[in-house]
């Protein structure tokens, strides 16, 4: 995949330095710009992308607003780009107002080094995830034929993430499924059938425990025993995907949208980017341990 590198854009000299310095020392490239679309379109996109964006509240918004970052240039690149939006305090709507809705994350100034570096693997680690599953969508799409139904059962994160990119085959904008399928998958296995909480999960997240921990669960009574299970049918006019699990379920109302509050936290926003950007309707029965998702073909 080669390196990765992180854009930042900011006009304050203290902020570039303090940034550089801080990323630099977790081994982490970043370069800066006047103009995103000069690095963002470079030609090193392909052996070097653009991994994170990181941009404050008081850039240009007259460079935003001409940047693919709003002008939808970013359709043209194989996956969207996390963007990182740097607040002070107080600031609600920063940023030309948190670039229209598709910030991944927002952290406030003035930088605390640990949530810097906190929500920039957080970022670079969806889009690693993401293009990795992509890479699978390239290498499987014309490896199998078209699925019209089917109910499969799995409980391990690989199972799910080959389930995923195989049924986005057979789904309209296979692109879009692939990344929305597999958060509602991926739920299924740590929130539902492994019982691993928010408040744990971020905890295992800020201490690199968490993939040592579902490994832990899954051996473990009564979690191993449980499946996770999966209806796909593909209509005339529709696809539809049914998860269901094993687990307590949990109150999914909140987690359907994103707010500020939300944007700060180090995870929790899979179903929010799923509701979205990947189905056109999501729904949960009332316990929460079955989500039903449709996309319009």
């Amino acid at each position: 995949m080669g390196s990765q590198r992180i854009l930042l854009l900011d006009h304050d000299e203290k902020t570039l330095r303090d940034v550089s310095q801080i990323l630099s020392e977790k081994n982490l490239q970043v370069v800066t710009a006047e103009c995103p679309d000069e690095v963002i379109f470079d030609s090193l996109a392909e052996t070097s992308p653009v991994s994170l964006i990181l941009v404050s509240d008081d850039f240009d918004r007259e460079i935003l607003m001409t940047s693919s970052l709003l002008g939808g240039g970013n359709e043209k690149l194989k996956q969207k780009i996390p963007i990182i939006v740097m607040s002070r305090h107080g600031k609600r709507k920063p940023a030309f107002e948190r670039l229209l809705g598709s910030c991944f994350h927002i952290i406030y100034k003035p930088l605390v080094p640990q949530n810097l570096c906190s929500a920039v693997m957080a970022g670079l680690e969806q889009y690693s995830n993401v293009r990795e599953l992509l890479l699978q969508l390239e290498r499987r799409s014309s490896a199998i034929g078209l699925i019209t139904s089917g109910t499969f059962e799995f409980r391990r994160p690989e199972q799910a993430r080959n389930l995923t990119t195989m049924l986005a085959i057979a789904s309209p904008s296979a692109e879009r499924v692939v990344i929305g399928l597999s958060e509602l998958l991926h739920n299924a296995i740590e929130h539902g059938n492994l019982e691993i909480g928010y408040a744990l999960k971020t905890e295992l997240l800020r201490n690199g425990n968490l993939h040592e921990e579902i490994e832990k669960r899954l051996a473990t009574v009564p979690y191993k025993d449980r499946l996770v299970t999966l209806s796909f049918e593909r209509r005339e006019k529709e696809a539809i995907f049914i998860v269901t699990d094993e687990g307590a379920g949990f109150d999914w109302r909140k987690y359907l949208s994103l707010d500020d509050d939300r944007l700060t936290e180090a995870h929790g926003r899979g179903i929010a980017f799923a509701s979205m950007m990947a189905f056109s309707e999501l729904n949960y029965n009332e316990k929460g341990n079955q989500v039903t998702a449709k996309m319009v073909i």
